[in-house]
């Protein structure tokens, strides 16, 4: 059997986004990421109190941050990371760089098994793309990092 591009479980966690601009991001989304909007709450004041989309198949949820709410906007420190598995990791980090995402890190191989690459979205968000390539052991995962912190010194 082959190595799974989307490992296995995961699946299980929602990411909640507070974003002061919802619904421009829910755009952006759609555009960077193939978002399919499940519904949307609008407000009278134009933002968004909750919104659901799917990603792959997997949901993630969002809403314009108010002073009742737990979630606030990030501006220059983005409060979550959103770790997003891939068929292709390279168009698709490449689809979202043209949506209009900004690039931390190009898509690399990486010692622990996934190719990966970060971007921050318009909305402050941070976004790791990754394609697993190699199903490895914690034994071997180690060994690999040992070896790159030796290298670099």
């Amino acid at each position: 059997m082959g190595v799974k591009a989307i490992p296995e479980g995961f699946h299980s966690i929602t990411p909640y986004l507070g974003i002061q601009k919802a619904a421009e991001a829910i755009d952006f989304y759609k555009k960077a990421f193939n978002a399919t909007e499940v519904m949307r709450l609008a407000m009278p004041d134009g933002g968004i109190g909750h919104a659901e989309l799917r990603i792959n198949g997997y949901p993630i949820m969002l809403g314009t941050p108010c002073d009742q709410g737990p979630l606030s906007n990030p501006d220059r420190s983005p409060s979550v990371g959103l770790h997003l598995y891939v068929e292709d990791v390279d168009s698709a980090f490449t689809q979202a760089i043209e949506a209009g995402g900004t690039v931390i890190s190009e898509v690399k191989d990486q010692f622990y098994g996934d190719r990966t690459g970060t971007l921050k979205d318009p909305y402050g968000h941070l976004w790791f793309l990754a394609t697993h390539k190699e199903d490895l052991s914690q034994e071997q995962i180690e060994q690999r990092a040992r070896e790159i912190f030796q290298q670099q010194g």
